[in-house]
Order: C-alpha cells, then structure tokens, then sequence
C-alpha cells in the first residue's frame, strides 16, 4: 500500500513529567498515580497542570477578550505546510529584519528553531530563552501567517513587568501560537505540520501532541 508511513513523523512534543520546567509562578505537573496494578488490579493516574504546561498551543482568547477558545481552533489552521526557520542568533529576539529574507509566498505556518532548541527541558526555567520582537510578530501579521510555533515556554522574550505586546499582536490577529517545540534535531525547511490540543470547552490553552512530517 502507498502513503506515509508512521516512521515519516516526527514527534516535537515534550513529554510532562514532575521536573518539567514550568512559568514562573505556575506549579510543577502532577501526575499522581492513585493505583496500581499490583496493588489493586489496575493502574490509575491523576493529572494536575495547567493549560500552558509544556508543549502548548495559545488560542487568541489568552489575552484577547472575545477571542477564540482552544476548542474553537479550526483544524485547517493546525495541520498543514508548515516553514522551519532556523534562527541561531545570541540575540534575545528574532527581528523583522531577521525575517525579510524570507520568502514568505504561501507561508501560512512557521515554527523558529533557535538556540532554545539546545535547553534540557527540565529543572529551572530559562529566562535567557529567544523569543520574537515586536516588529516580527507584526511583519508575520502583515504576512498573513496564521500559526506560529516557538521551541520554549514563550513567543516573546521573558521579562518580569511584560504586558505581552508580542502575544497580543499575534492573538490579536487570530495567530494560533505553539509554545515548547521539540525542534533540537530539526533541519530548517518545509514540513506537515499536525498539531491537536485537548478539546477543552472555553479553555484559552491546551498541551497538545505535535508532529512534523519533512516534506520532499
């Protein structure tokens, strides 16, 4: 039979565990097992973490009153070609002049590898992570790019008295944001993009299973 195979994907998730690090001020995942199989026949486990613990997906309504809910997502918007940039800089943030030698023709998902991608994803959290500047996010606005994805914990670089003006652009347009990509051993290009939230009714946020698939 043709068609993809399994082997093709490429899982970009990162897997919640008690040491994953988490935003400041947010508590550490729980994952509690309340049974188990040799003590009670069966193996039960309860989950406790917020909607923005590790791999996530950010629906507009975030920071955007109004906005759209993570249930309210539309799948067309969360699978497809998908750009990979890679964005190596010790800069802080990705600049729109980062971004102008791109060509952006038919771009409608981009995720940014950066030196985060090389970040243990457990223990403390990084401040130091790179994030996109102001005028980035605006230029992929102006772009019409519907999905962005990042591969740590934030779009926009850390600071303790943000107002989220890189959030509020992106959301504010109804830009979908994938925060805490798995990209370390991703080359930059074009992929498929398959990225589900849970289903979580009136939730701003989810974790979600991603995968990238190389396209040829």
């Amino acid at each position: 039979m043709g068609g993809v195979t399994l082997s093709e994907w490429i899982d970009v998730t990162w897997t919640i565990h008690h040491n994953l690090p988490v935003w400041p001020g947010e508590n550490q995942p729980v994952l509690d097992q309340v049974s188990t199989v040799e003590a009670d026949g069966v193996q039960g486990t309860r989950l406790a973490f917020g909607a923005h613990t590790g791999t996530h997906i950010d629906a507009p309504r975030h920071f955007i009153a109004g906005g759209a809910t993570i249930d309210e997502i539309p799948l067309d918007v969360l699978i497809g070609p998908c750009l990979l940039v890679d964005h190596q800089s010790e800069g802080p943030v990705i600049e729109a002049t980062d971004l102008e030698k791109i060509n952006w023709d038919g771009v409608k998902r981009v995720v940014f590898r950066t030196k985060s991608a090389f970040f243990a994803m457990e223990g403390d959290f990084r401040p130091d992570y790179v994030g996109l500047g102001l005028d980035a996010a605006e230029f992929l606005v102006a772009k019409g790019v519907q999905l962005v994805g990042m591969d740590y914990l934030s779009v926009e670089r850390f600071e303790s008295q943000s107002d989220f003006p890189v959030h509020k652009a992106l959301l504010g347009a109804g830009v979908v944001v994938i925060e805490g990509l798995k990209l370390k051993d991703l080359a930059p290009g074009y992929y498929e993009l398959v990225a589900l939230p849970l289903l979580l009714e009136g939730s701003e946020g989810s974790p979600a299973r991603v995968l990238m698939r190389p396209l040829k």
